[in-house]
């Protein structure tokens, strides 16, 4: 029996308190601490992992390039009301005067003719802005008259009037439901695709004509928004060109 240090211990190791000497090293720190509160751990992804995918862009586009030429129907129309009405300014206050016996028919005119000064100013914004949702208070608008005047008609028994304001109405529908299915294949071509990007040559706005209106992805369509592009791309299945039948020998 030696007194004294082991003569098999390190000569330089100090010697702690508590433990005895040539003991295991890892003796004399405490238990593995896990990562502070409130921090991230973040570990990255292995081989066969994903990367985590990205946040989405906060603005979504919804402007087609068919969306001028709407605007620009709508900017033609709202100036030739105008015009007209300023050149026919008598014949417009005898119609008026056939729809009300007894109001102000200057008064009246005036009024259609600022609303409709101002639906011609919300198409222009949305043509300069490339903003299509601008084209709603016009369209909206212009059918809300030719519905206020087809009751007109009814009442009065202006039924050629009615047959025509029945038609500006139905057009006008047609419009805004266009306007409305190009905005959701708009939206649908700027989403990420699964695939990848369109193929070269291809355009952002005819990117989704091959989709069928699929809604997958973080800019996920409304039933609405499906039905329209449905119909827009039936529509232009039957009016585009058909494939020839090939010759058979």
């Amino acid at each position: 029996m030696t007194l004294g240090p082991d003569p098999a211990a390190d000569p330089d190791a100090t010697p702690i308190l508590g433990v005895p000497a040539g003991g295991p090293q890892g003796a004399a720190q405490g238990p593995a601490q896990g990562p502070a509160p409130g921090a991230a751990p973040g570990p990255a992804p292995g081989p066969g992992q994903a990367p985590p995918q990205a946040r989405p862009r906060a603005g979504v586009r919804t402007w087609h390039r068919f969306h001028s030429a709407i605007g620009v129907f709508l900017i033609a129309y709202g100036l030739t009301g105008l015009l007209s009405g300023f050149l026919l300014w008598s014949d417009r206050q005898d119609e008026i005067d056939g729809y009300f016996d007894s109001g102000p028919a200057t008064g009246i005119l005036v009024l259609v003719k600022l609303v409709e000064a101002v639906l011609v100013l919300c198409a222009i914004a949305g043509v300069a802005l490339r903003r299509d949702v601008l084209f709603v208070p016009s369209t909206a608008g212009w059918m809300a008259g030719f519905a206020m005047f087809a009751v007109l008609d009814v009442f009065t028994g202006r039924w050629t009037g009615l047959l025509e304001h029945l038609l500006y109405l139905a057009g006008f529908v047609l419009l805004l439901f266009l306007s409305y299915g190009l905005s959701a294949k708009a939206q649908l071509a700027s989403a990420p695709r699964p695939d990848g990007d369109a193929s070269p040559g291809e355009s952002p706005d005819d990117a989704s004509g091959d989709s069928g209106g699929s809604s997958s992805g973080p800019h996920r369509l409304t039933r609405t928004q499906e039905f329209a592009l449905q119909a827009i791309n039936r529509a232009a299945a039957l009016t585009g060109p058909r494939p020839r039948p090939g010759r058979h020998d």
